[in-house]
């Protein structure tokens, strides 16, 4: 069977020892929540070694930005800060060569790296552990979505169904 993008692309980011937390569809999906998603939502940590890392696994994988900035502003705390401030941006968007696939890495998130990362579930995927966003934290997540999105309030009636049978 062929690569799905999603695992090569956490096996990617995990072989090189970037600093991430998978969060959104694929996360609620790896927390048992029955559903179908086209991208990687990754909250990462913002310090420059990461995001050295992170950019050389996105250029390995021919990953490209949507937006016309190269990827190397990503490093940049005052292009990222313009991003979210002035152009209200939520994620840096990188797609593969055939738009099929998207990674989404979070500007802005409600919940700041350190905590997410800390109450993380790790994961196997394919034999490599894997930081999942916890289901609480999940939830927290998709309340802070403003207005509210269909897909949204069905993830957290899911995820608060599985909390509760813990």
């Amino acid at each position: 069977m062929p690569d799905n993008p999603v695992t090569t692309t956490l096996h990617a980011l995990t072989d090189a020892g970037v600093r991430f937390v998978v969060c959104g569809g694929v996360a609620c999906v790896l927390q048992g929540v029955e559903r179908v998603t086209h991208d990687l939502d990754v909250r990462v940590a913002l310090d420059d070694e990461n995001l050295t890392r992170l950019i050389a696994v996105a250029k390995q994988l021919g990953l490209r930005p949507r937006i016309p900035e190269p990827i190397e502003r990503l490093a940049d705390p005052e292009r990222r800060r313009v991003w979210v401030e002035e152009k209200r941006a939520l994620v840096y968007t990188l797609l593969s060569d055939s738009g099929a696939f998207a990674v989404d890495i979070f500007l802005a998130y409600p919940i700041p790296y350190s905590e997410l990362a800390a109450r993380s579930d790790v994961l196997m995927v394919d034999g490599r552990p894997i930081h999942v966003s916890s289901r609480a934290d999940l939830v927290t997540a998709k309340r802070a979505v403003q207005p509210p999105r269909t897909k949204d309030l069905r993830d957290i009636e899911d995820l608060e169904e599985l909390i509760r049978a813990e």
